[in-house]
């Protein structure tokens, strides 16, 4: 009671959900930018890897030809965000695998993107100086469980009868999307370094669509909360 004839409603557990995955999403996606502004040198988003920005050392690092100075001063923000982050994830991923789909494919789907979620948090645990293959085994390992957990779930909303669009775009039909985007990424993450390929654009490019589908589907789930909250009130 907050007082004679007022009861004060929590918010409901779904729009806390939406809200927490836009969050955690998203602050893992703009963590990069003042990290980047901190580093040492000039830290460069096409050649260099995000596993870079997470270092707890200073000095050469030889993943690339020729090999790169790296120095970031906020790497315990980088690495803390990380565990967070995907941590809240693999949380979240697990509480909505009913509005994914109530099917047995999105649950699998749900599962997967959960276990994506506490890679991305084990890649924040192991940087890259500390234990080089393990941090690379989670991190690649990470981006295949992300996107195949994508593609499943997209499978799972465009097989159920249930439609959810964002403006034309069925979000089944974009998650598979972005699955594909993202395991296309994972796939040259594999390519030798020889080749020569900008490895900040192609790790970003499997590693971004797991969070980009975060922030959309919670993004998605207020804006659905909204309209039937005006709707409600439309009526009374």
């Amino acid at each position: 009671m907050a007082g004679a004839g007022t009861i004060r409603v929590s918010p409901k557990p779904e729009r806390v959900w939406a809200l927490l995955a836009v969050l955690a999403a998203m602050i893992c996606l703009l963590i990069e930018i003042p990290a980047a502004l901190a580093a040492e040198g000039d830290y460069s988003f096409v050649r260099q890897s995000i596993s870079h920005l997470g270092m707890t050392g200073c000095g050469q690092w030889g993943d690339s030809e020729p090999p790169l100075e790296v120095c970031s001063p906020a790497h315990p923000l980088v690495n803390g965000v990380f565990i967070l982050s995907g941590s809240m994830l693999a949380v979240i991923a697990f509480v909505w695998h009913d509005w994914i789909s109530p099917t047995a494919l999105g649950r699998c789907g749900s599962f997967l993107l959960a276990a994506g979620g506490m890679l991305l948090a084990g890649t924040g645990m192991v940087p890259a100086d500390i234990d080089p293959t393990l941090h690379a085994v989670l991190g690649f390992g990470g981006a295949v469980v992300e996107n195949i957990g994508l593609l499943t779930v997209g499978i799972a909303m465009t097989a159920w009868s249930k439609t959810r669009r964002i403006g034309r775009v069925e979000f089944g039909g974009l998650t598979i999307g972005l699955g594909v985007l993202g395991l296309a990424g994972t796939a040259l993450m594999a390519v030798p370094p020889g080749w020569g390929l900008p490895v900040g654009i192609i790790e970003r490019l499997a590693v971004y669509p797991f969070l980009i589908w975060f922030v959309l589907a919670g993004w998605m789930q207020l804006r659905d909360a909204a309209r039937r909250r005006r709707q409600l009130e439309a009526r009374s």
